[in-house]
């Protein structure tokens, strides 16, 4: 089993990639993910190009966020029409602890262009606030 730790902005993300014991192809056995810290929200993003919404499975567990991706059919391919195969997609998950800014109930997720955003939005007390000074 795999097992990374990550720490983001000021200890609030832990993030863990496990591949469960299973053969993970290059294209998915490190999913690359962004995090952002906003005003008001977290965005996390996983770059995974080719795949639908349907092959991905979130699930909140206390204050564990686990992202898995399904494993595709394997693509029949005739003899001569490809070059080179140096990875074959599979199945794998991600598992990110989450601080307690995060108001767990009202989490979205979105799948366009290739890349998963999460949107885990702080509570309004959490919500950083902003505001100008003015220069004497």
């Amino acid at each position: 089993m795999c097992k990374r730790s990550h720490s983001w902005g000021r200890h609030h993300w832990r993030g863990h990639h496990h591949d469960h014991g299973r053969r993970s192809g290059a294209a998915f056995s490190a999913v690359p993910a962004n995090v952002r810290e906003l005003d008001d929200r977290y965005e996390l993003e996983l770059f995974a190009p080719r795949l639908s919404r349907e092959d991905f499975q979130l699930e909140l567990v206390g204050r564990t966020l686990t992202i898995s991706i399904a494993a595709g059919p394997e693509e029949e391919v005739e003899l001569g029409s490809r070059i080179r195969q140096e990875y074959r997609p599979r199945g794998t998950e991600r598992s990110f602890s989450l601080n307690e800014k995060i108001d767990l109930d009202n989490v979205r997720a979105a799948y366009a262009e290739g890349v998963l955003t999460v949107t885990l939005p702080k509570y309004p007390d959490q919500v950083t606030q902003r505001r100008g000074v003015d220069v004497a």
